[in-house]
């Protein structure tokens, strides 16, 4: 076989290959729905930001979802794009911005949740935010920074609504508009985003978990800004992270873990209101070349929710 030989045979087996993975993530995902028992559920499936296929489970592929806690990306590269364009740096202060509150709460720590707050008070709150349409971020800021103490430990990653909420009503007030405005016009316009608003259920947490728009949109989304060209994914190592444990750090609104010699980003998202809402999502980029974002009507077990990105990662990775 001559070199040109080789080389065609080399780009026909690499197409090849790519061509069975939509496939197997298909019979993948179908396994999984049926095994945990969701009735409407949909995957997007792109690869190096082209889309590939959508699988849909009882409804429209193309409708906006609640997006749940993958709403954080938008939030946190909202802050980015602040700190890009000269406003903030990852030092800036919660208290240099909104007026009140600790002095060492940072852009960086509130955007990696080590900012040491705790605990989640929008927990107990959440459910009585939902279905109203003002925007609470700078209510549970308010909660969040002016308690009596606080349970976590500044520098130490702790999982907390609370850092996104005062993140929120951190760019409502350098802004001067309301933060999902602003976000819209300095993130997912740009992003390619056609269909994104908050949640007329939810949008009142729009800042941590109450945007929606269609899952394509949203692997879009991570395309442009987690690429290899992207605001986040051209550089990850210039942008705060915490240590989560197990080589993973939680990064500019997605987890990320190095990965062959590139950079792996999820996130899972859950809405659970017994009797009234109930939703997940799950979006991932493995390395440089699949994107997949997930939507189920169903708030699940952990272990259903691990088992998804295990199914979906055997089926490219096998």
């Amino acid at each position: 076989m001559n070199i040109r030989s080789l080389v065609v045979a080399l780009v026909c087996a690499a197409q090849s290959a790519v061509a069975g993975v939509p496939d197997r993530l298909e019979e993948a995902f179908e396994g999984w729905v049926g095994e945990v028992g969701v009735e409407n559920a949909v995957l997007t499936i792109w690869n190096k930001g082209t889309h590939q296929r959508d699988v849909a489970i009882g409804i429209n592929a193309d409708i906006p979802v609640e997006l749940a806690s993958l709403s954080k990306a938008v939030t946190a590269l909202c802050a980015a794009h602040l700190i890009a364009a000269g406003d903030w740096t990852a030092d800036t202060t919660s208290r240099a911005v909104l007026g009140y509150g600790p002095d060492n709460l940072t852009v960086g720590g509130l955007m990696t949740h080590s900012a040491g707050l705790a605990p989640d008070q929008t927990q107990g709150a959440m459910p009585r935010w939902l279905d109203r349409e003002k925007d609470r971020s700078a209510v549970a800021a308010e909660h969040a920074l002016t308690r009596s103490a606080q349970t976590g430990t500044l520098g130490s990653y702790t999982y907390n609504n609370e850092n996104y909420a005062v993140l929120a009503a951190m760019i409502s007030a350098e802004t001067g508009q309301p933060h999902t405005e602003f976000c819209h016009d300095a993130v997912l316009k740009p992003a390619g985003v056609g269909d994104a608003r908050p949640s007329p259920r939810t949008g009142s947490m729009a800042g941590w978990g109450g945007w929606m728009m269609p899952v394509q949109d949203y692997a879009r989304l991570m395309h442009w800004a987690y690429g290899p060209d992207g605001m986040i994914g051209s550089a990850p190592q210039d942008w705060p992270q915490a240590d989560m444990g197990g080589g993973a750090f939680y990064g500019v609104g997605m987890t990320q873990r190095a990965f062959r010699g590139s950079m792996n980003y999820w996130h899972f998202g859950a809405l659970c209101f017994p009797g009234r809402l109930n939703v997940g999502t799950y979006a991932v980029r493995w390395m440089e070349d699949w994107n997949i974002v997930a939507y189920y009507d169903a708030c699940l077990s952990w272990d259903d929710m691990i088992n998804l990105d295990n199914v979906l990662s055997a089926a490219v990775f096998q």
